[in-house]
């Protein structure tokens, strides 16, 4: 089936760039905020195919990163086997204050923190280190 991508980003650009990244490994889909992200994460559970990664900005409007990971990590501990689902994700800022990381990776449970800009080689590296490459997309 391969590996599924979900780039949430309220930047246009940002979103458009990592999505054509991605697409290289993974079907991609984008969401320009967390409520509509949130949406497509939980619609991904519901269909049984869920999200191998979700990339996410820190500083968005309405629902920000902290609060969407928050509520992606309690959703899979709702679910009935409890453990049985944890999503990779990688917060993806242009903030590279420690407070801000220290924030997503200890506080809201995040695997990875990346600082904008960043170079796709480091990314490519990430994935890879995760086991989020499928170069035998669909």
């Amino acid at each position: 089936m391969g590996k599924r991508y979900l780039v949430i980003e309220d930047d246009a650009l940002s979103r458009k760039v990592l999505e054509n990244f991605f697409s290289e490994f993974a079907r991609c889909d984008t969401a320009e905020d967390g409520a509509t992200g949130y949406g497509l994460f939980e619609q991904a559970i519901l269909e049984n195919e869920p999200y191998d990664l979700i990339c996410t900005d820190i500083t968005m409007p309405g629902l920000n990163g902290h609060e969407l990971i928050r509520k992606i990590r309690d959703r899979e501990q709702s679910l009935p086997i409890h453990g049985y689902m944890h999503t990779t994700i990688f917060v993806i800022s242009a903030s590279n204050c420690s407070k801000d990381m220290e924030n997503a990776l200890l506080d809201s449970d995040c695997d990875d923190y990346i600082v904008k800009p960043f170079r796709q080689e480091m990314l490519k590296a990430l994935l890879e280190k995760n086991n989020l490459l499928d170069y035998n997309i669909p």
